[in-house]
């Protein structure tokens, strides 16, 4: 009686864990797709697209940049250590959000139709992404 129990028990959790393997493969297919949607939305400058997924876009776009830049530079980009740690996930996207502000501006005079990068929000966002990701990803790696 016992053993059919176990029988039973293992029966289930393969079950279970096949069931839970489809619902996540299926699950980050659904991400990767719009993942997808969202970064042909950023480039895609010929059409008009919803803001939402021109940011998710972006912020994607920002994370995988982060990604690169920790591959690259697995180290602080600033030897000293700051005062205030964390300074630069408002710093960056401040800095960034500013100058892509201005280079909008510029395209628009030049009778160019700038991406949703050429803002403050989308640069703020790109390097907002970027910086939280180096930042947690050289924060894990020093200590």
């Amino acid at each position: 009686m016992e053993l059919v129990n176990e029988d039973m028990g293992d029966l289930l959790a393969q079950l279970l864990s096949t069931l839970l393997e489809i619902f996540f493969e299926f699950v980050l297919q659904m991400l990767f797709e719009l993942a997808a949607e969202a970064l042909s939305a950023v480039i895609n400058r010929g059409r008009q697209s919803s803001p939402a997924v021109s940011m998710v876009g972006l912020a994607f776009a920002g994370a995988a940049a982060g990604l690169m830049s920790v591959w690259l530079f697995p180290h602080r980009l600033i030897g000293v250590r700051a005062v205030l740690p964390g300074v630069s996930l408002l710093l960056a996207p401040m800095a960034a959000g500013s100058a892509m502000h201005l280079l909008g501006n510029r395209l628009r005079r030049l009778g160019r139709n700038p991406s949703s990068l050429a803002t403050f929000g989308g640069g703020a966002l790109f390097a907002f992404s970027m910086a939280l990701i180096r930042w947690w990803l050289i924060g894990r790696l020093i200590r």
